[in-house]
């Protein structure tokens, strides 16, 4: 399981996140703003609390110095996030370290180490999923003369979007099938993958957007959503959506990020 390991990469990019804005905040000027209403006009000074060779607190007029109001609110912002960051790193570091991983080998270590032979009983077995991911039909008839690009499996696909999914999916060992021939009756779409989560088994949607600047194929994509989720196949549960970029790449890391987040 890859829990631990989100708990601990969150954490990571948190510290960085934090390092980054504490260098911001270096650059900014001392002091911080202060805000003063009369009537319907707000005026701005600048605040220096009393400290080092301050015996008292200072305050400096400001009204016409934009660049200095933006830096002390940009300050404001920084001060308050670090606080957040810093109690979310607390939660977090505790998180991870109480956490406790519940794969089934984690959890069955001691029983596998006593009784090997029963082994198998215990762990996933993979030919299941390699089983799933071989045996079903595909849509036919769906612009079949438009798979040109083979995958490493074997499987032809029809844009290089699916290949960089597919090639993913493989790495990871995560069970797919490529354009399944009617998932549900009521749905007349086949989405580009469906896929079984290899920890839990669950059914997992894929639709990768190709020409994002044709309108008139992004509205009856638009369509295709609301279909889904008509029929349970949604967003936030269980539909990924990925699409091209609109000079027509593909964005690599984002596929990735998918796959660690709802996949692994």
């Amino acid at each position: 399981m890859l829990y631990k390991e989100d708990l601990k990469r969150i954490i990571s990019e948190l510290k960085a996140r934090r390092k980054w804005l504490d260098q911001e905040l270096k650059s900014l000027p001392d002091g911080f703003l202060h805000i003063h209403r009369r009537g319907q006009k707000e005026y701005y000074s600048l605040r220096l609390p009393k400290g080092g060779n301050r015996k008292k607190e200072r305050r400096k007029s400001i009204s016409g110095d934009s660049n200095m109001i933006y830096a002390l609110i940009r300050k404001r912002y920084i001060l308050k996030a670090l606080t957040i960051i810093d109690k979310d790193l607390s939660i977090l570091e505790r998180a991870s370290e109480q956490y406790t991983e519940f794969d089934e080998y984690s959890v069955m270590k001691h029983f596998i180490d006593e009784h090997p032979n029963l082994q198998k009983a215990v762990l996933r077995n993979p030919a299941l999923d390699d089983d799933w991911a071989q045996n079903y039909l595909q849509a036919e008839g769906l612009f079949e003369e438009d798979r040109t690009s083979l995958a490493s499996d074997g499987t032809l696909m029809r844009s290089r979007g699916e290949i960089v999914i597919a090639e993913k999916l493989l790495q990871y060992k995560i069970p797919f099938r490529y354009e399944m021939k009617q998932i549900h009756p009521n749905i007349p779409y086949t989405p580009d993958f469906v896929i079984r989560r290899p920890r839990d088994g669950k059914i997992f949607y894929w639709e990768h957007f190709g020409d994002v600047n044709d309108q008139d194929y992004m509205r009856k994509n638009a369509r295709k959503l609301e279909v889904y989720e008509e029929y349970g196949i949604v967003p936030w549960d269980n539909l990924i959506i990925t699409y091209d970029t609109i000079d027509g790449g593909v964005n690599t890391p984002l596929i990735e990020a998918m796959i660690h987040a709802w996949l692994l």
